[in-house]
């Protein structure tokens, strides 16, 4: 099935007829793609640059067009000029992905997809992040052996004869009973297991042997510990008994370790993503199992969360809601309108906000959504670390990605609005409001002035009011927009307004019969 652009990708706003250029990140990416696929060094990306607008011009010439407006339609000539070598291009690597080889493993319910070597990497990393608490679990085994060893020598006069006859007295009088050697064997032949499994690095059967161990070694040490205590406490003790705590999350090693292989039907975009959710899963999956095993404090609240995090980073907007809450919206419009407002003279950050907030809920969903969705990206790494992210390190991040975002776009269109205006507001000035004010004036007389006295009024009065209509216009354009702040619509709301502005056509009137008083023209 061909690829299609939703909207119009290209040069904004557009200089030719057409529907609106929306620039969404999807239509960006496959623009480059068949860019690329044709033979236009062009990177990869989802934002529109000046880089991308001069390819498109370099198609639009070699289609023909006179002159090339770097704007791509939905279906439209300069698409198809770029879909056939494209769509070669796809089948040729379809062909190749066909090959492709990923190994299968569920974790948490859920089918998740890893390359071979990121799949003996994470079994690798298992091993690594449990090899200290594995080795504390055989070293916990080992003392209560010694420590019950050590009263065993004793028993049997190894450790002279006035220890055995103290011993034997104490445990006679006391009726103090051994640790049971079912209990002690079970012991021993669990750590075997454990170290067999080690030793194979073999994941089945460490998933086994692991909680296994723990149950022996655990009850074992509760034996000994019941001995020693009654056994005059633990003053004769020759080692240190350890207690051994259950590492949990053992789902992750048996997700590992029944893995099997899935050969075909899968793009090379897709295996990436795939690899790069699963990994991000895994690796926060085996990071919470090796530090609960460490013995650190990590609340299980923290640990879903950074798993769920890091998995959202092979698939950015994945967990992104089909609308994000206005008081979010409100929040980051608050934090980035300082910022954006010091681009674009005349606007203050107050004025700044609600256009950002009014873009952020209409027009520009896509852009919010976008940044929340980097911004969970962006997060999650930090979650990797060990470090749990703050709601100010998600708020960070958005407008991180945010303030780019919106440069790009809609601060562009405020620009390129507010340089248009600043010529069309004198124009509609000159051209309409001052001979409508003059008329009045001179009582239908105006056009009897000579030109270069109606030039040095409309000169006078322009000083005077210029600073009053163009802010006025602005102001008027931004409350009444619908969103998409569009610089040619932006515009004819601006005209609109000064045109009705009864305020500020009191102002010219002053300022015209003041100019008319210099030039000694009589009303």
């Amino acid at each position: 099935m061909a690829e299609k652009l939703k909207a119009p990708v290209g040069l904004s706003p557009r200089s030719s007829q057409g529907d609106t250029v929306r620039n969404n990140p999807d239509d960006v990416t496959l623009l480059r793609l068949m860019l690329r696929a044709n033979g236009y060094n062009v990177p990869e990306g989802s934002m529109m640059d000046a880089g991308l607008l001069k390819a498109i011009a370099a198609v639009q010439k070699k289609a023909g067009f006179k002159t090339p407006d770097q704007v791509v339609d939905p279906g439209g000539k300069t698409f198809a000029a770029l879909s056939s070598k494209f769509e070669a291009a796809k089948k040729a690597l379809e062909a190749e992905e066909a090959k492709i080889v990923m190994v299968k493993v569920r974790y948490q319910g859920k089918d998740l997809l890893l390359t071979p070597e990121d799949f003996e990497a994470m079994k690798a990393q298992v091993f690594k992040k449990l090899e200290n608490y594995i080795k504390s679990i055989i070293r916990s085994h080992k003392n209560n052996l010694d420590t019950f060893e050590h009263y065993l020598d004793i028993a049997q006069i190894k450790q002279g004869y006035m220890q055995a006859i103290t011993h034997a007295l104490i445990m006679s009088v006391g009726r103090v009973k051994y640790p049971a050697s079912s209990i002690s064997g079970a012991s021993i032949k669990a750590v075997g297991a454990l170290e067999r499994a080690v030793s194979s690095r073999d994941l089945v059967l460490l998933d086994k042997a692991l909680p296994e161990a723990e149950h022996a070694v655990n009850a074992f040490t509760n034996e000994v510990q019941r001995f020693l205590s009654d056994f005059a406490g633990s003053a004769y003790a020759t080692g240190t008994v350890l207690k051994v705590t259950s590492a949990v999350c053992f789902t992750v090693v048996a997700a590992l370790g029944g893995g099997i292989l899935v050969k075909g039907g899968m793009t090379v975009a897709k295996a990436a993503a795939s690899t790069g959710a699963a990994v991000g899963v895994l690796n926060s999956a085996t990071s919470e199992l090796g530090k609960v095993a460490s013995g650190q404090d990590v609340s299980l609240f923290d640990s879903i969360w950074k798993v769920t995090v890091s998995g959202v980073i092979g698939a950015l907007t994945g967990g992104v809601g089909s609308k994000i809450p206005l008081g979010f919206v409100e929040k980051m419009a608050g934090r980035v309108a300082p910022m954006l407002a010091s681009k674009i003279p005349g606007l203050t950050a107050k004025q700044m906000t609600p256009v950002i907030t009014n873009f952020l809920t209409s027009s520009g969903q896509e852009t919010i959504k976008t940044a929340v969705g980097e911004g969970i990206g962006l997060i999650g790494k930090i979650a990797t670390t060990g470090k749990a992210p703050t709601e100010k390190d998600f708020d960070d991040a958005v407008q991180k990605v945010l303030l780019s975002l919106l440069t790009a776009g809609l601060v562009r269109n405020l620009a390129t609005f507010q340089k248009k205006w600043a010529y069309d507001s004198r124009a509609t000035l000159e051209g309409k409001i001052f001979p409508d004010v003059l008329s009045k004036l001179m009582k239908g007389k105006g056009n009897t002035l000579p030109p270069v006295i109606r030039a040095k009024l409309w000169a006078d009065v322009w000083n005077k009011v210029s600073d009053q209509v163009i802010q006025g216009g602005l102001e008027a354009a931004l409350n009444s927009n619908s969103g998409d702040y569009d610089a040619a619509k932006l515009t004819n709301e601006a005209t609109k307004a000064i045109e009705k502005d009864a305020k500020i056509r009191k102002l010219i009137e002053v300022e015209m019969e003041k100019a008319m008083k210099k030039h000694k023209v009589a009303g």
